[in-house]
């Protein structure tokens, strides 16, 4: 690696190699600064495979101080700051650290380091110094990274230069690296994956960017950076990469790999090239990589590595066909050295090759990954054969977790189990018993004083005993399933708004739970660092407001975001106030929406119907103000500019239009109860679609109290409106005032016109054409129901299922009622017609952007569903019609 940088700076001295932040550096200068490091660590006394432990922050100083050490024939040891003290302590001391590069700050976490420190604030003021005349052979120790250990004792895995080199060569062939090429240093500096971010790039003559801490899992501002930099190739952990992948718009990548996790199904992206990659650290970051170009439900991690061999075998080390699942063993030049002082362990996984006698492959790493070979070649990840898993792409031992566990004052039993995130990825969750209630939040302050915080379980459920199977080993089956609750919530600390209602429901379905307040912490809701991301990307789309996604765990609450997205509409109010105010002067017309051109064509062929009719009888006790409540209907009216337009012909074009529209009158009328019983029926008329208006409205007195009559053609009017205006009416009833809309349904009809060209309309568009491709032909279930223009039956009607019992079968399967309802309608339909494609149409409001909350209009839409009844099991079948339902209504 030395010499390919060295090689590289000479050609490239003034080209630019490393940015972070506001800082910029050529070739020539990282080449210079690391020689002045390299030259103290020399002088120091350090020698061939000493060792070098490096304590900073995300910043410039990594790739210069590790090509410092390099360059000096030492190895590095990153260490990652976030680790507890007792960690890192014994890292140092397992290695025998003989220099300490550290920040200032860092340094007192390793209190028990007693060598020579090399401080950042003083690289600077190092003197000026050739390169060290040290010689560096491929074999060389090139880097120390620790994995968890079943011992509870992490390991030393020893990576040599042959590793990166042979590793590098391979990635600047496939991604076709170039000089002209940026790339994202986004991995942690401890993490494997850094080495693919720094070390290519830095000996190709590209420029690598270090992303700041702050940005790493912020997606909005992430891509920001991105594209302002012109971010050419990036790798980002599954969690993270997946959605990037599926809730970013990227413009500026042509490479984007992701790997650490099991990645779950995904649409990949259109814009760049999106890779799901393999790879232990013992065998140097990946050996396999596979190019997601299709949605698929199982995504393979693909094939070798060009220049190294993998075997599939039994227990016994036979090689397995094609289909059969066995361990997966590699071998070639990026297999690393093994454990540092743990001769047995590496003894146990390293291994001689039984399969060649050539030389480059003669060592074997066993990977204790399960996997089968695909016919297609590709390799598909089944699982671990051993208590490993790897939580946000660092490899734990589950024993390790449940060890430091067992030492927490109090626990009789635990154990230690790993479940799939939505997403991709895994999450693990403990189960402890004892005889008295177990404070979660002091044993996991416990874990994390000796664990990293990525060993920290998501979940702690108390049980009565460990369930065990008849091996006396745990019963996994039978633990309960972990849920991530929440306080009860009070009544006051509900949500009172249609923005905060929007806002619950959408963290909801995040966290899978709803037992949380508009006041409730959402990490206590069960919000993780990862699904924060996505929780941030979804306000953004929606509001366009952009939230800080780390505090959102520790400090987010639905109210803290919903202060945020009114400060946002406030200030973007104040800004474009006229503007706006003139454009809902001047928009007097527009064609008709998709929801209202069914409806339209429908009433042409029956005039005198009055099926699309929306009538209402509100009763207001005896005493109200007549007088008050029609003035309040009037005013409400007015401030709703869509109920006051007619439909006309223009050209070839049938448009709605408010020019002409006539002045609101609420006639006030004086009748006896059993004059009302009939006039109510007498109400309701058939509309003239051509003139003005399209709704009546009349307040009734009787001796028993004052009603009020509305009616309303659809074509202005849905079931979302009529709750917005008896809000208001009742509101204006009391005296408070009535704002106009500030966004009217011609405005959101014109939007819906331009949103045509529009990438998304277009995605939509061919998300339907695929779900529905079959339906032309399907059967309909044979029906011989009745048809008629009667008001059919409004109310409450005997439910044939205990909700209670369906709420606990959803919360325990993470889905929504709908979607269990949704699944059993499906079923039903598919066992009536005998056929496994089932359409179904339902309801949806359309009122899912924040701009139409006060809007009154025909937003309700047609939710078209297409559903396939495939032999899997019914936690399959929940999961799928789950994904079908929210990605409709998505689009």
């Amino acid at each position: 690696i030395v010499s390919l940088f060295r090689r590289q700076a000479q050609a490239t001295p003034d080209a630019l190699a490393v940015v972070f932040k506001d800082k910029r550096f050529s070739y020539a200068q990282i080449d210079a600064i690391s020689d002045r490091i390299a030259a103290y660590i020399v002088a120091k006394g350090l020698k061939r495979e000493d060792v070098v432990s490096v304590l900073i922050p995300r910043s410039e100083r990594m790739p210069i101080a590790s090509l410092g050490v390099l360059k000096a024939g030492c190895a590095y040891q990153p260490l990652d700051p976030s680790y507890p003290q007792e960690r890192l302590n014994f890292m140092m001391q397992d290695a025998n650290a003989r220099l300490l590069i550290a920040d200032d700050e860092l340094r007192p976490i390793v209190n028990e380091y007693q060598g020579e420190v090399l401080l950042t604030s003083e690289i600077d003021s190092l003197p000026q110094a050739a390169a060290p005349d040290v010689e560096i052979v491929p074999d060389q120790l090139f880097i120390l990274l620790y994995t968890s250990g079943s011992t509870g004792i992490p390991k030393g895995c020893q990576l040599i230069h042959r590793n990166l080199v042979a590793f590098i060569n391979w990635y600047q062939r496939f991604y076709g690296l170039k000089p002209e090429h940026n790339v994202a240093a986004y991995a942690s500096y401890g993490f494997d994956a850094c080495m693919m971010d720094m070390y290519p790039t830095l000996t190709t003559g590209a420029t690598l960017y270090i992303v700041p801490e702050e940005l790493r899992l912020d997606l909005i501002a992430l891509n920001d950076y991105f594209e302002q930099n012109a971010i050419t190739h990036s790798f980002m952990t599954t969690q993270v990469g997946y959605q990037f992948a599926t809730s970013i718009e990227n413009h500026s990548l042509l490479y984007l790999s992701t790997g650490g996790e099991k990645l779950a199904s995904l649409t990949p992206p259109k814009n760049y090239a999106f890779y799901n990659v393999y790879g232990p650290t013992e065998a140097t970051i990946y050996i396999t990589c596979y190019r997601v170009d299709k949605k698929m439900n199982e995504i393979p991690i693909g094939k070798s590595l060009d220049n190294l061999r993998l075997y599939i075998v039994d227990p016994q080390g036979h090689r397995l066909p094609v289909g059969a699942a066995g361990e997966l063993w590699v071998a070639g030049p990026q297999v690393s050295r093994g454990y540092l002082n743990r001769p047995e362990k590496t003894a146990e996984v390293y291994i001689d090759n039984p399969f060649t006698t050539d030389a480059k492959y003669s060592r074997i790493y066993r990977t204790g990954d399960i996997v089968r070979y695909l016919p297609s070649g590709d390799i598909q990840f089944v699982g671990r054969r051993d208590g490993q898993v790897k939580i946000r792409g660092f490899r734990i031992e589950l024993k390790e977790v449940e060890g430091v566990i067992r030492e927490f004052p109090g626990i009789k039993d635990a154990t230690v189990q790993a479940f799939d995130e939505d997403g991709g990825g895994k999450f693990i969750a403990a189960y402890v018993v004892s005889d008295s209630q177990v404070d979660i939040e002091a044993l996991n302050n416990f874990i994390l004083d000796q664990k990293p915080p990525y060993m920290v379980p998501a979940v702690t459920m108390q049980i009565d005993a460990i369930p065990l199977n008849q091996n006396q080993k745990v019963n996994k089956r039978a633990l309960p399933k972990p849920e991530k609750k929440a306080a009860a919530v009070e009544e006051s600390n509900v949500p009172m708004n249609v923005l905060e209602q929007e806002l619950h429901q959408m963290v909801a379905e995040i966290v899978n739970t709803t037992d949380f307040g508009v006041t409730t912490v959402l990490g206590y809701a069960g919000l993780t660092s990862i699904s924060s991301i996505k929780l941030a990307v979804q306000v953004n789309k929606r509001y366009g407001v952009t939230l800080d996604s780390r505090s959102l765990v520790k400090t987010g609450t639905i109210q803290s975001i919903e202060n945020e997205i009114l400060n946002h509409l406030l200030s973007g109010a104040v800004e474009t106030q006229d503007q706006a105010s003139n454009a809902n002067i001047e928009r007097t017309k527009a064609p008709l929406s998709y929801a209202q051109t069914g409806v339209y064509f429908e009433c042409l062929k029956n005039p005198t119907s009055t099926i699309y009719n929306i009538p209402y009888l509100l009763t207001y006790p005896e005493g109200t103000d007549s007088n008050g409540l029609a003035d309040a209907v009037k005013r409400v009216i007015e401030a709703h500019p869509e109920l006051g337009v007619h439909f006309v012909t223009e050209g070839d074009a049938i448009i709605q239009t408010t020019e002409g529209s006539v002045p609101v009158e609420v006639p006030i009328t004086q009748m006896t109860e059993d004059e009302l019983a009939k006039y109510k029926i007498e109400f309701v008329q058939p509309f003239n679609l051509q003139k003005p208006p399209l709704y009546r409205a009349e307040v009734v007195k009787t001796d028993k109290g004052v009603y009020l009559l509305l009616d309303i053609h659809h074509l202005v009017f849905d079931g979302g409106s009529a709750d917005l205006l008896i809000r208001q009416i009742n509101s204006a009833l009391e005296g408070k005032p009535v704002e106009k809309e500030s966004y009217s349904y011609l405005d959101f009809v014109a939007d819906q016109q331009t949103a045509e060209e529009s990438d998304s309309f277009k995605s939509s568009q061919q998300f339907f054409a695929e779900m529905l491709q079959t339906c032309e032909g399907a059967s309909e279930i044979p029906a011989d129901l009745p048809k008629s223009d009667e008001q059919g039956y409004i109310g409450e009607a005997v439910c044939p299922v205990d909700l209670e019992k369906a709420a606990a079968f959803c919360r325990a399967h993470e889905i929504t009622p709908a979607h269990l309802f949704l699944a059993a309608t499906s079923y039903v339909v598919s066992r009536y017609t005998n056929n496994r494609e089932v359409y179904l149409c339902t309801v949806s409001s359309g009122r899912s952007n924040l701009k139409i909350a006060d809007t009154v209009g025909m937003f309700v839409n047609t939710l078209a569903l297409g559903m396939n009844i495939a032999d899997v099991s019914v936690d399959e079948f929940l999961k799928q019609t789950s994904e079908t339902f929210d990605q409709t209504l998505r689009h």
